[in-house]
């Protein structure tokens, strides 16, 4: 077998390969016993029929083909190891015809790890805003806990407010007439919840139980059946029973109730401390987005599309898995939002280059500067997977020992993007809308 290098161009590289006819010979009579066993001609027992025969009852085509599959992969495996080349992606080829007694000659295209130029990437300067916890921050958290604690209790005498929870019976009239699907009974309908149509849950605000309504609207003109949209209506609706939700006193048995600790003091420091976190937290991650994405833009790598493709596939089969997580599948999505798979490939794309590129960029930084990775901080990463695995550590390290690679390699990519980080220049200011929102 002969192997030439043709050229490598966009991070793609294009492999001439010469099989000599010996070895198509083999990969034809390889074939030969595949397909042998496949067909049955009159006065041969099947698997029995003569490859003479069978080519001229079928045609050589139908081993020429089938003989790729044998030599192909071989091939190519052998000349990517000759050549030493580190394969990124599926590779493809261009197949000329097969000619029995000849060489056969291919051409296979594969991506291959990109030159990477790195630019001035130390001393980036990045300006951050300050992300401040406030005490109103830290109030708001309690109000929000206080909501979903609260006491649902029924309302015998007061009139419904929104965030009520309102039990009705309605039927809804189009020109006096009672149009279909347009009543219900003992319906719990949340006012403010923005589930019926605009208007509707307002005009319930201010009624009591036992009491009847005509409610006046109109339907959307983009309303889903035609022959209601923009149509006005009336629905006359009875109130049977009406829920509110009675908000707890902010007192020690309050904070006894919704976490471990014992006062409400403790309640509102372990709230603080964690709004302190989370600002902290935002704080690396955008002087992380912000160092990187300079850091990218000031060095020279060009990466094949099928690089970025193979890219884009991962990140699709994460998203179906956090749909799943959800009980959503990626074709419900799709019909959510309105989408399709080469549209959702499309979106993400760039998203996606933008990630191998810079896994390429950490590379290189990580050879140049030598960065290595400690048997300790190996442990230490392990001892986190095996917590979020709930294995014991000798269990994860077993479970881990064939991506032990992977993750070393990923530990150093960390440190490259630390080592960017601490040569940065990073200058946090003030402003007003960087708080830190405590419903995050």
């Amino acid at each position: 077998m002969q192997v030439k290098l043709e050229k490598i161009e966009n991070s793609e590289a294009h492999i001439e390969i010469e099989v000599s006819n010996d070895k198509v010979e083999e990969g034809l009579q390889q074939a030969y016993r595949k397909v042998v066993k496949q067909v049955s001609i009159p006065g041969f027992r099947k698997g029995k029929v003569p490859r003479e025969l069978l080519e001229r009852h079928f045609g050589k085509e139908v081993l020429l083909q089938e003989a790729l599959e044998f030599i192909v992969p071989d091939a190519f495996e052998k000349a990517v190891e000759e050549l030493n080349i580190e394969v990124l992606a599926q590779p493809e080829f261009d197949f000329p015809d097969i000619n029995e007694g000849e060489p056969f000659r291919f051409i296979a295209r594969v991506a291959v790890k990109p030159e990477v130029i790195l630019g001035d990437i130390e001393g980036i300067e990045v300006s951050v805003p300050e992300f401040v916890v406030k005490e109103e921050d830290v109030e708001q958290r309690l109000e929000d806990m206080r909501a979903r604690y609260a006491e649902v209790v029924e309302k015998t005498d007061e009139a419904a407010n929104l965030g009520d929870t309102v039990t009705i019976d309605f039927e809804g009239f189009v020109d006096d007439v009672a149009f279909e699907g347009g009543h219900g009974e003992d319906y719990a309908l949340e006012l403010g919840s923005n589930t019926f149509i605009p208007g509707f849950e307002e005009q319930l605000v201010g009624l009591k139980t036992g009491e009847d309504s005509d409610v006046k609207v109109s339907f959307p003109d983009t309303y889903h059946a035609p022959d209601l949209a923009g149509q006005a209506a009336v629905f006359k609706v009875k109130i049977k029973k009406i829920e509110g939700r009675q908000l707890r006193d902010l007192d020690d048995s309050f904070a006894q109730e919704v976490s471990q600790l014992d006062t409400i003091a403790e309640l509102r420091d372990d709230i603080r401390k964690e709004l302190s976190d989370m600002a902290e937290y935002k704080s690396k991650e955008v002087i992380k987005n912000q160092v990187m994405e300079k850091a990218l833009e000031r060095c020279e790598i060009v990466v094949a599309d099928t690089v970025v493709d193979a890219q884009v596939q991962r990140m699709m089969q994460e998203f179906e898995q956090r749909m799943a997580f959800q009980g959503l599948s990626l074709q419900q999505y799709y019909q959510i939002t309105n989408s399709n798979e080469a549209e959702f490939s499309k979106k993400i794309w760039p998203e996606a280059a933008k990630v191998v590129k810079s896994n390429f960029m950490l590379e290189k930084l990580v050879n140049e500067k030598g960065i290595e990775i400690s048997d300790e901080e190996v442990d230490r990463q392990i001892e986190k997977i095996a917590e979020n695995m709930n294995a014991d550590i000798e269990q994860a390290k077993e479970n881990l020992a064939d991506s032990m690679d992977n993750i070393i390699l990923g530990l150093k990519l960390d440190k490259a993007v630390d080592y960017l980080i601490d040569s940065a220049i990073i200058t946090v200011t003030k402003n007003e809308s960087s708080e830190v929102e405590s419903g995050e």
